[in-house]
């Protein structure tokens, strides 16, 4: 029985009701409200993006000389603990990872274990090694191509540089007649190396380890025919004196000074690399290396795809190879063996196959390990004062121990982590 002008009560909501009868719906909410907002503002990506371009911008006073590295490092510091936090904060460990590698970095360089000079070469290095590896990755990882022709392409582009441009000390009999500029010099490199690509494209009928073989096959003969034709290239007394780049009357003489060359170079390169593979070209790259029937069967040329491929990548790798050479001013053969393509791939698997940011972290993992292994004289010899059965690693034998250690850690990597570290395939 209803009272009569009695009204019954509205149904509440799940919400509201909660909220409503236990007083701290409202509460959460406002107190959740501060912590998204920061979370919103400050993502992972922001945070990774914004680190490495001040780890970049911080480079260029440096360059110039308006900074010595003491000021520098604590400036890297400084930003690194605050990524630290960040990360620890997010939950991002590979983040926090590798603000900490660079905090570790910069104290070693603070306390002068580390040297400017040392530090500047080991910057430049890794920015031509990061071409090399993205533009290598483009081919293993995302088109399936398991090319170890690389480093031959890189030598092509070298030399090319070097007979185009070098007037001085020693210069090859049959470059006389050159002498060109050394901005035009570098794109020609890169267009030779495509072109000796092209001639030897004939290899990407082939499929599987006949493919590997026939790479190899045209990295020991590039090496030859550089030593054969001594009249262009010196053999194997090498191309010496080779110039370093001068833009507007500034000389780029100095390890310093050259990696405000070297860097925007490696960016512009991995920057063009990036939108390939992330593009609708980058899709069929993928499509092609998952199943090459499939994109066959949506009308792609897919022998031509991987041709396109096959010399983008050998462009790059001659780029490369010229900014290299114009570095160490000496163009040797010795230099771009089947071994440092062996190095390359490497750099690909540990920092992972089918993405470009995985090849530059695999340059800074491969320059980490292989440089640490300089300091074992160093540091068995005072293990060894303190415990004599302990062996000595003399410097002698620093290759040979770093050759087996990166033997060992590839072997790893294929059987924890196949993947690499951020990779999106397993290399097979």
């Amino acid at each position: 029985m209803t009272t009569t002008g009695a009204q019954e009560p509205e149904p509440q909501t799940l919400g509201g009701g909660l909220a409503a009868g236990s007083g701290i719906g409202a509460e959460a909410e406002q107190a959740a409200a501060p912590s998204q907002g920061w979370q919103a503002v400050l993502t992972p990506q922001r945070v990774a993006v914004a680190f490495g371009a001040f780890l970049l911008l911080t480079l260029a006073p440096f360059g110039l000389g308006w900074i010595d590295g003491a000021v520098l490092t604590v400036l890297y510091a400084f930003a690194s603990v605050a990524v630290l936090a960040a990360a620890g904060l997010q939950k991002r460990y590979g983040l926090a990872a590798f603000a900490l590698f660079v905090l570790a970095l910069s104290l070693l360089w603070r306390f002068d274990i580390l040297s400017d000079n040392y530090m500047a070469s080991l910057i430049v290095v890794a920015s031509i090694y990061a071409i090399l590896a993205t533009s290598l990755n483009m081919s293993v990882g995302y088109t399936g191509l398991m090319s170890l022709s690389h480093a031959g392409f890189m030598g092509v582009g070298a030399y090319t540089f070097a007979i185009l441009t070098t007037q001085t000390s020693n210069p090859p009999r049959g470059a006389e007649v050159f002498n060109l500029p050394y901005w035009p010099s570098i794109v020609a490199a890169g267009l030779v190396a495509c072109v000796v690509a092209l001639i030897v494209s004939p290899i990407l009928r082939l499929r599987g380890h006949f493919f590997v073989l026939a790479t190899v096959t045209v990295m020991l003969s590039l090496s030859q025919i550089i030593l054969a034709f001594g009249w262009l290239t010196n053999g194997s007394l090498a191309i010496r004196d080779v110039p370093r780049p001068v833009l507007f009357g500034f000389s780029f003489d100095t390890a310093e000074k050259f990696l405000l060359f070297s860097i925007p170079v490696a960016i512009l390169c991995i920057l063009i690399i990036r939108q390939l593979v992330e593009s609708p070209y980058g899709r069929v790259l993928t499509t092609i290396r998952a199943n090459p029937a499939v994109a066959s069967s949506i009308g792609k040329n897919v022998g031509f795809v991987r041709l396109r491929v096959y010399v983008t990548t050998a462009f790059f790798a001659g780029v490369a190879g010229a900014v290299y050479v114009s570095y160490f001013t000496v163009a040797a053969h010795s230099n771009y063996l089947v071994e440092f393509s062996t190095f390359l791939l490497i750099m690909v698997v540990l920092g992972g196959s089918g993405r470009w940011l995985g090849s530059v972290i695999g340059v800074i993992a491969y320059l980490a390990v292989s440089e640490s292994v300089r300091f074992l004289p160093d540091v068995t010899e005072w293990m060894h004062s303190y415990a004599s059965f302990l062996p000595v690693i003399t410097v002698e034998k620093v290759g040979g121990v770093t050759t087996m250690l990166w033997g060992a850690l590839l072997f790893f990597v294929m059987l924890f982590r196949p993947q690499g570290i951020i990779g999106r395939y397993r290399l097979e």
